[in-house]
């Protein structure tokens, strides 16, 4: 029986990360993270931009803040 291999690869070469945090206290955190590929820089990083813009556009950080389970959860 031979060996099978997996090989994963991407033409994507540039990887932005970023990870928007709100909140002080241990319990009140809401963390949000972004990830954007490509493989120019500066394209990359304009996509990142319009992502985050986007983002808060359209209130998804509220979204999710105001999103709190009910009493019985």
């Amino acid at each position: 029986m031979g060996k099978t291999h997996t090989v994963n690869e991407s033409a994507d070469k540039i990887v932005l990360k970023t990870a928007l945090k709100r909140g002080n206290a241990t319990r009140d955190q809401d963390k949000l993270n972004v990830k954007i590929k490509g493989s120019d820089p500066e394209a990359t990083a304009a996509k990142l931009r319009q992502t985050l813009d986007a983002l808060e556009a359209e209130g998804i950080a509220e979204t999710l803040r105001e999103t709190q389970p009910g009493a019985d959860e």
